[in-house]
């Protein structure tokens, strides 16, 4: 009997055959990313599972404007950084990233890969400040614009794609 659409058997997943890329602005971040609310139907909210190889981070440092996110960690260990302040993370702890301004970032540290859960919100707008590089990311319809000091490059979600897949 076939499951039900709604159910994502995850202990199923073929880790080597999931999207694998980066941030296009983070040289040092590396994941494997396999979308779970998709599969499900969930439009509203997005939720994946991310496992990243040790040493490597998720995405840049960045800051919400609109969307809440979080991130569960199911195993490995992490470290989260909030605001410039490393904290330790490992299975069972949640992290929340409210709309609050608090610039965060995940990196893998231990021996094996850091594995969990991701979601947040999907408004048709997002604005995301990333002080690293100094950008100010806006996605509107589908388009996304990275607004720097004294410019403004138009990236379309395909282009966005290519540069954050990674081939084997």
């Amino acid at each position: 009997m076939a499951d039900d659409p709604h159910i994502v058997r995850t202990a199923a997943l073929d880790w080597a055959q999931v999207f694998r890329g980066r941030h296009p602005f983070n040289a040092a971040s590396e994941m494997r990313l396999a979308p779970l609310g998709d599969k499900t139907g969930l439009q509203r909210v997005g939720v994946s599972l991310i496992r990243i190889p040790p040493g490597k981070e998720s995405f840049i440092p960045h800051a919400h404007a609109l969307q809440e996110e979080f991130v569960f960690i199911l195993e490995g260990a992490g470290e989260v950084t909030l605001d410039g302040v490393v904290h330790p993370v490992g299975p069972g702890d949640f992290v929340g990233f409210p709309t609050d301004g608090v610039v965060h970032s995940l990196k893998a540290v231990g021996p094996g890969d850091l594995v969990y859960l991701t979601g947040g919100e999907r408004t048709a707008t997002e604005i995301a400040e990333m002080p690293t590089i100094g950008k100010t990311m806006v996605i509107r319809g589908g388009q996304i614009t990275m607004y720097g000091k004294d410019n403004a490059e138009e990236i379309s979600q395909a282009e966005w794609f290519s540069r954050v897949r990674l081939d084997d």
